[in-house]
């Protein structure tokens, strides 16, 4: 395997200061068709067409999105159009990190937000209550797998992510303009070998306040296997 990127978006000032990064590199094995997971069709559309409309339906149709790919690359940019591709050439030796590296290094300084490329989703689960903290959405009402990870939580704040816990986090964060440098830095230092929430767990070892936010009524499903397409 290559290990240089093929895919290089030139970067863009985003429009309405909001850039986002779908991570989608992985081979997709969960859902035992072994092709990118962006391209899985979900009802009469693909995961990444339900991702962008909502993306856009929500922040607009110039919005700055950034689909980071790996497996299956060529066919990724040969039958997705209008978004900026960049490539994970680790795709297969490393963790979901790697993704997010590749991702905030094509950004310009901004808002960003981190969506993992398996997840449909509504427009409530994107919109974080304050633009100046982190911020995950968080589903309290079993709408994710019993398997998904977890999240401990107190009145303002999550304490920790793990599996096996009742609350589960929608594998959607958002990082402020404000601290974007401190997050750009942190992930190119970061072991590429980290999944993203013990990212996330590594950010509040490090005193950095991670706030949360619910959508009660809002969907959120997460395509990890064939059953959840049918």
């Amino acid at each position: 395997m290559s290990t240089q990127t093929r895919y290089i978006t030139s970067t863009r000032r985003p429009p309405n200061n909001n850039t986002f990064v779908i991570l989608s590199a992985g081979t997709g094995r969960r859902t035992k068709n072994y092709g990118n997971k962006s391209l899985i069709r979900y009802g009469d559309k693909r995961i990444i067409d339900h991702q962008v409309e909502t993306i856009k339906s929500a922040y607009g149709m110039n919005t700055d999105i950034i689909l980071v790919t790996g497996h299956m690359s060529d066919k990724v940019v040969r039958d997705i159009d209008g978004l900026r591709i960049v490539e994970n050439p680790f795709f297969d030796s490393a963790h979901i990190v790697e993704s997010m590296r590749t991702g905030i290094n094509a950004c310009l300084e901004s808002n960003v937000f981190f969506i993992h490329g398996d997840l449909i989703f509504s427009k409530s689960f994107i919109k974080p209550p304050n633009e100046d903290k982190i911020c995950v959405p968080v589903d309290k009402n079993s709408r994710l797998d019993k398997t998904a990870v977890g999240v401990i939580t107190d009145n303002t704040s999550v304490q920790n992510f793990s599996y096996g816990l009742p609350d589960k986090w929608s594998q959607i964060v958002f990082f402020p303009q404000n601290i974007f440098k401190q997050i750009k830095t942190r992930l190119n230092t970061a072991d590429n070998n980290m999944s993203s929430f013990e990212f996330m767990n590594d950010l509040i070892k490090s005193k950095y306040e991670i706030s949360y936010y619910e959508s009660p009524k809002g969907k959120i499903k997460e395509v990890h296997s064939m059953k959840d397409v049918l």
